[in-house]
């Protein structure tokens, strides 16, 4: 799947502090939207942000004007905010994004006083709280989610004498010290790594917990024990020998995963679409189980409308068209845009069993994923905040830094980041 939106958010990396700057401006443009024109209702959306044959489907009962923008797709948002029209009626927002905007919701419509509330028990309430402010305006629904597994080559394990069942890998890697003790059992026996990198043990562990790096009252929580505890797996596992060094999707990557020297990973439900394309070769040996250690959730997406369209009624059906049960059901099977809506779950389209997983019916994985997600605050400033911590993982990962000294290192950076951002 190869969406923008849902591609590397777990890296944790990118700013909101330049755009922070501009917040005062964006608040004084609320109400200054455009929105439908020529009779036909604007829809903003990034390449593959959505199905295209849901949109035109939708198009041929209310005549819908796409504009697929690609770039900076927040940047083009908060410069046309500021240019105060020429917005449209609906627009999309990354999930990554959306607790800036959350920051700015005057900008965008309340979706509660369209009706949201007859549909909203269809999508998990995690999912809805990431676009709904302190107050409780709803500004967002959930196009798509990212729950996350850990996908595994059956193959490679049972040559190693490992469970290669998904019940039976489960079983074995409940937890992170399960899954790191099946890693030492995986290396021993083939040399194989059993991660892609530290920052992917790290960013899974605080993705399986509620706390961030900025709590809602805007005080920085990177130094906690929660993220502590996550920094000290992401080392532990390097130590262990368990972290290949990779970056995720590239060339490298791909040959680990083909050749079988990185057999495990760990990613959201759209990142089989990965998988796929960069291993055709190997189709049949994957397999899907439960994340060590509970579910964290990568990504996904939501539709917005811009404060003083013309017809935010009009708008906002479209929404519910395009984010429909059946509609989300075909945008996966066109895109593999895994759905928001918990119904779809169930439906023959997704329940069958897929041939590159040995048949394995794999959303039954992602839709208990989707069922045990924490909810957890993210701050408009948690991605400059984290950074840091990335960076300092990078560098005992390939310059052999010393952990402790990379960990005061990114706490205080971090502080100074959210200083800056304030």
């Amino acid at each position: 799947m190869a969406h923008p939106t849902r591609r590397r958010v777990g890296k944790i990396v990118g700013t909101v502090a330049a755009l922070a700057l501009i917040s005062p401006l964006l608040a004084s443009c609320a109400g200054s939207s455009g929105g439908s024109s020529s009779g036909e209702t604007d829809v903003w959306i990034w390449p593959d942000g959505l199905s295209d044959k849901v949109l035109s489907s939708v198009d041929e009962k209310t005549p819908l004007k796409v504009s697929t923008i690609g770039g900076d797709f927040k940047q083009k948002l908060v410069t046309t905010f500021t240019g105060r029209t020429g917005l449209p009626a609906v627009s999309g927002v990354k999930g990554e994004d959306m607790p800036y905007f959350l920051s700015e919701s005057d900008l965008f419509t309340d979706l509660n006083d369209l009706g949201a509330k007859d549909i909203v028990d269809q999508y998990p309430a995690w999912k809805l709280a990431e676009a709904t402010t302190a107050d409780g305006k709803l500004i967002g629904i959930p196009i798509d989610i990212g729950p996350t597994a850990l996908y595994y080559r059956a193959d490679v394990l049972e040559a190693a004498g490992l469970p290669s069942e998904p019940a039976d890998v489960a079983a074995a890697t409940a937890t992170w010290d399960d899954y790191f003790a099946f890693g030492e059992k995986l290396k021993a026996a083939t040399g194989a790594s059993l991660e892609v990198d530290m920052g992917d043990v790290f960013t899974k562990s605080i993705g399986q917990g509620t706390a961030r790096f900025v709590n809602e009252a805007g005080k920085f929580t990177g130094d906690s024990d929660e993220i502590k505890t996550a920094w000290d797996r992401a080392v532990e596992a390097k130590e262990k020998g368990l972290t290949a060094g990779l970056t995720d999707g590239s060339p490298d990557w791909a040959a680990a995963i083909t050749g079988g020297s990185l057999p495990t990973l760990l990613g959201a439900a759209w990142y089989q679409a990965d998988i796929k394309s960069a291993t055709a070769d190997t189709s049949g040996d994957w397999r899907v189980a439960p994340m060590p250690g509970g579910p964290a959730n990568i990504g996904g997406s939501f539709l917005t409308i811009p404060e003083g369209t013309d017809d935010p009624e009009a708008a906002f059906a479209v929404i519910k068209d395009i984010l429909s049960e059946q509609n989300q059901i075909v945008a996966y099977q066109d895109k593999g845009i895994f759905p928001s809506a918990t119904a779809a779950y169930s439906a023959p389209e997704l329940t069958a069993g897929d041939d590159f997983f040995g048949g394995q019916s794999t959303v039954e994985v992602f839709a208990q994923a989707a069922a045990d997600m924490p909810t957890a605050y993210t701050s408009p400033f948690e991605n400059q905040v984290a950074a840091p911590f990335m960076t300092e993982l990078q560098n005992v990962q390939s310059l052999g830094k010393d952990p402790d000294q990379a960990w005061d290192d990114a706490v205080t950076a971090g502080e100074a980041a959210l200083k800056a951002a304030e």
